[in-house]
């Protein structure tokens, strides 16, 4: 009887302690790498842009750069005209420009073509010329660029038909070699901003969420149980023998 009620002791005390067990936790740390995105404006600098320029290249020679050029109205049939002789040699490339303040013809003739269209003129013929190196008709502006196809005398006429005074500005250079074209690269600087993304790793310590009985507890309840038990064994043994 005695021995029955040490075992129902011993196993209520082995619940208890196996409860006061499960509740006992054992801390677990583990290393966690977090990877974070972060976004960031750099500025950053370009070049950009390109400039088209038409330059001239050898000897220049002025064919008539003065003051401006007034035209009266005209009175007769073919009006009025201002002319300005030169020298030009094959290859070279009259350059230069023509402003008027009223619609006028240019002509660019040779000293034997000019001379054909004044007498044709002055009997009061047909008042555009024959022949012409170059020319361009009822115009206010007029740049120039036209080669001279041979040595001699030439004549740069700028004429005028209408009946009112004209007021024209001309610039004529004769130039040894025709234009050339060159690209030049202007630089020009620029500042953006630029995005840029990062992936920055940390490392961190954190506490697990899971969760273990204590080892020490139980081995201590088992010590406790089986004390119990040889405790009751002797107490039993005793009583036998009385």
């Amino acid at each position: 009887m005695v021995t029955w009620k040490y075992g129902i002791a011993g196993f209520l005390l082995l619940v208890s302690l196996l409860g006061v067990a499960q509740s006992v936790q054992s801390q677990q740390y583990a290393t966690t790498t977090l990877t974070t995105l972060v976004t960031s404006n750099q500025p950053s600098t370009v070049t950009v842009g390109t400039q088209v320029v038409t330059t001239t290249t050898g000897h220049v020679t002025p064919v008539y750069v003065g003051p401006n050029v007034t035209i009266t109205g005209t009175h007769g049939v073919c009006g009025e005209y201002f002319v300005q002789p030169f020298n030009g040699i094959a290859g070279e490339v009259l350059t230069g420009s023509v402003s008027a303040s009223g619609a006028v013809n240019i002509y660019l003739m040779t000293s034997t073509e000019y001379a054909a269209w004044e007498h044709q003129v002055v009997a009061g013929g047909t008042c555009t010329p024959s022949n012409s190196v170059g020319s361009q008709i009822s115009t206010r502006s007029y740049p120039m660029n036209i080669m001279i196809p041979a040595t001699g005398t030439y004549d740069l006429v700028v004429h005028n038909l209408s009946k009112s005074t004209v007021t024209t500005q001309i610039t004529a250079n004769l130039v040894a070699a025709a234009p050339s074209l060159l690209t030049m690269v202007a630089y020009s600087t620029v500042t953006q901003p630029m995005v840029q993304t990062l992936m920055q790793a940390s490392t961190q310590t954190v506490q697990s969420t899971s969760s273990a009985p204590d080892m020490t507890a139980v081995i201590f309840i088992i010590i406790i149980i089986a004390a119990a038990a040889y405790i009751a064994k002797t107490r039993q043994s005793k009583n036998q023998k009385k």
